[in-house]
């Protein structure tokens, strides 16, 4: 065997050997961290469950294995089909157990194939994995519901469902439409709706709204607040909400007709400042309260120009709520904190979810249910297995330190044997999050 030898370095302070360079045949990996993933899997049953529900769909591999495979692929920090060759060569397969790692065209089929059946498992895998940890949580009285849509801009010209519609940063590039659905306060992804590029913003957002109202109560949420922005807001959605019972608070965008509606507006004492002032005014529309929200600033006498008003609005905003007794500030405060679903969909493309596309509707559309349950799966990891601000990492910071730890694999006795650096230094986050997962029970199906 060959060595390469690299020369020391005298002018280095401390120890200045050479370095020697050799092969080994022995297995290391850095995905070590992804046995969080595995435990958690079984811990929770979803490969049976998968098994179960996917009977009548054929093929070499088996259902859950194919989604357990990328599942782990998008956790490790693949992307792309071509991705899956990673999980062959450095040390992942021994981790999950699997004999074989598909490949990308045996990949395709099955996304082909599978979509029909294995969409709607997926959607309620997705709340079976938000019930266990609610489980632990404990299940939160009151939730703000966010919905929100984002635009994934596609450049080939085999992927299906990529059309051109609303595209804010490339105009006229065909790209998806995925609808997403989020709780504010807890950080749970409840659902991804697949659309095509040429969907509307509100498009089929009704229907799932009343199957998202459904669950929350099933599971036993009490107060439920809807948020969203001015894509959704028509009479057919008010009337939506109104019928579910659901306080809502919605963004309804500055139309001239909304504007003829309003009334005389009052100065707020509760925003000044030297620079701008606060006035607010509260109409009817549709049986809800309408309060509009202006920031004015003075004109300045020697600016030169011919004023006719004596201040210019920088900034108006209107939103419709159901909410009683609530102020205009108040309402728009309540809305702004749904913004954090901005964080979460980043979050997503940090998972890489939406970075690749197949020629088929029904493809595209299990690969964004899939992503939603790697998702929630990396979501009860952070918020029940780890500690401190682990609890609030983001997916890349969990990535790089913990689901990309490296190791050592060893086989004795036929058992694998996956050894850790004792100088490691999340190695004790890590081991508390593998006894922290060991505690998680699963609900009860059908819960």
């Amino acid at each position: 065997m060959r060595t390469h030898h690299i020369p020391s370095r005298p002018h280095v302070q401390g120890d200045a050997a050479p370095l020697r360079l050799r092969h080994s045949a022995g297995e290391l990996t850095d995905g070590a961290g992804l046995v969080l993933l595995r435990r958690l899997w079984d811990q929770l049953g979803l490969g049976p469950l998968l098994e179960e529900k996917m009977r009548g769909v054929r093929g070499v591999y088996r259902p859950s294995l194919l989604v357990e495979v990328w599942v782990a692929l998008l956790f490790y920090g693949g992307r792309w089909l071509d991705d899956l060759a990673l999980l062959r060569s450095r040390g992942v397969r021994r981790l999950f157990g699997w004999t074989r790692v598909p490949d990308p065209t045996t990949f395709g089929r099955f996304l082909r194939r599978a979509a029909g059946v294995l969409v709607p498992v997926l959607d309620e895998l997705v709340w079976h994995v938000l019930l266990a940890r609610w489980r632990v949580v404990g299940v939160p009285r009151r939730v703000m519901l966010v919905l929100d849509s984002t635009v994934v801009v596609r450049y080939g010209t085999k992927q299906a469902g990529a059309e051109k519609g609303y595209n804010p940063k490339k105009p006229g590039r065909p790209s998806h439409h995925p609808l997403l659905a989020f709780l504010a306060q807890t950080g749970d992804c409840v659902g991804v709706l697949w659309r095509p590029g040429s969907a509307g913003t509100a498009a089929g957002a009704v229907e799932w709204v009343q199957t998202l109202v459904g669950r929350l109560r099933a599971a036993g949420v009490r107060e439920i607040t809807l948020r969203l922005d001015k894509g959704f807001f028509s009479q057919e959605m008010v009337e939506a909400l109104e019928a579910l019972c659901v306080r809502y608070v919605l963004k309804v965008p500055d139309w001239p007709w909304v504007r003829a509606r309003l009334g005389r507006f009052r100065r707020s004492a509760k925003h000044t400042s030297s620079r701008e002032t606060l006035w607010t005014t509260s109409t009817r529309l549709y049986g809800a309260r309408l309060f509009s929200l202006e920031r004015r600033r003075p004109l300045r006498p020697d600016s030169g120009e011919l004023a006719l008003e004596t201040c210019e609005v920088t900034k108006r905003a209107h939103v419709l709520t159901n909410i009683a007794a609530i102020h205009a500030l108040t309402a728009w405060r309540l809305y702004n904190r749904g913004a954090v679903v901005e964080h979460r969909i980043a979050e997503l493309a940090q998972l890489g979810i939406g970075k690749t596309a197949v020629d088929d509707l029904g493809g595209n559309r299990l690969l964004w249910a899939m992503g939603a349950l790697a998702y929630q799966l990396l979501h009860v990891i952070r918020t029940t297995a780890l500690t401190g601000s682990w609890r609030r990492a983001q997916p890349e910071r969990i990535r790089s330190w913990i689901l990309r730890l490296p190791a050592k694999l060893t086989r004795h006795a036929r058992k694998t044997y996956v050894q850790l650096q004792r100088s490691e230094p999340v190695r004790a986050e890590f081991l508390h999050a593998l006894r922290s997962i060991a505690r998680l029970r699963a609900p009860p199906l059908g819960a």
